[in-house]
């Protein structure tokens, strides 16, 4: 299955101002790309050159954030396979899976996430492919890589087909 891992930074009211995106095929990482966004032409250019792959699988940290920044820019997707839709999807939100199958956490945020599942991890990625400085959180490809090895540490473990919106 070939998914987008994708986070924004940016607000529906001024706009995306950076873009991360892990593409796989699978767990397998086929392509990283960090992206800074300077107007809306250049978003919704950049924005239809990543999606052009149509994924068959969308996946976010709390996908409505996301969802709703691609609407805004895109608001129909240009090829939907076997589908009659007017929506980008289908999505796994990594909130949702985290919260269904840890539900004792205190606290569900990526920055939480991270340091209690993945933090060895994300260290030696964010390290390979982050823009130097930019290696935290609030950066979208570092948060992408993040939404990555949470689906990824799971993926052989359970069926994700149940937590699919």
């Amino acid at each position: 299955m070939q998914m987008l891992i994708l986070d924004f930074e940016g607000c529906h009211s001024k706009g995306i101002r950076e873009i991360g995106a892990v593409f796989t095929q699978g767990i397998k990482i086929t392509k990283i790309k960090e992206l800074s966004v300077d107007n809306v032409g250049t978003c919704r250019k950049t924005l239809s050159q990543i999606l052009v792959s149509s994924p068959e699988l969308f996946v976010s940290h709390n996908i409505q954030i996301e969802k709703n920044l691609l609407k805004k820019y895109l608001p129909y997707p240009p090829i939907i396979k076997d589908k009659d839709s007017h929506e980008w999807g289908p999505w796994l939100d990594t909130i949702k899976l985290y919260k269904t199958l840890y539900p004792d956490l205190k606290k569900y945020e990526l920055s939480s996430l991270k340091d209690i599942f993945i933090k060895d991890e994300i260290e030696i990625l964010s390290t390979k492919y982050c823009t130097k400085g930019k290696g935290k959180h609030h950066n979208a490809l570092y948060d992408a890589m993040c939404t990555y090895l949470l689906v990824k540490r799971l993926y052989s473990k359970i069926d994700l087909n149940s937590f699919i919106q």
